[in-house]
């Protein structure tokens, strides 16, 4: 269950994920899922070797759908505020979206602890 309180299948330990969320790339880089992540957004500047190699799928507001469906994502993180619903909502239909909702501490501490139990890292 995401933050928005939405259910979702995903696989056990997913192989092939996209971050549409410029922090959130960073603390997929810090929980040391590497060659895991597939896509970023050209927001997502830090770590500048990712910002170099991984593959951009649009900005936060505004996704490239078809570079998202080329890369076959098993797992697409997102958040309320900085991405468009949308476009949330098209990929939803599609691909498991975990979505954080973060408006204080205790959020991004559940936020952190849930990507974490989802990529199997802490």
């Amino acid at each position: 269950m995401d933050q928005m309180g939405r259910q979702m299948m995903v696989p056990a330990a997913p192989q092939r994920i996209i971050s549409l969320v410029p922090s959130q790339t960073e603390l997929l880089y810090d929980l040391g899922l590497g060659e895991r992540v597939v896509g970023i957004t050209k927001f997502c500047i830090h770590p500048e070797t990712w910002f170099k190699t991984k593959h951009r799928v649009g900005g936060t507001k505004k996704v490239d759908m078809d570079k998202i469906r080329a890369l076959k994502p098993d797992l697409i993180i997102g958040n309320k505020e900085e991405n468009d619903r949308k476009d949330i909502q098209t990929l939803e239909k599609e691909f498991p979206v975990w979505m954080s909702d973060v408006r204080d501490l205790r959020d991004a501490a559940h936020m952190i602890a849930g990507i974490g139990n989802l990529t199997g890292t802490t």
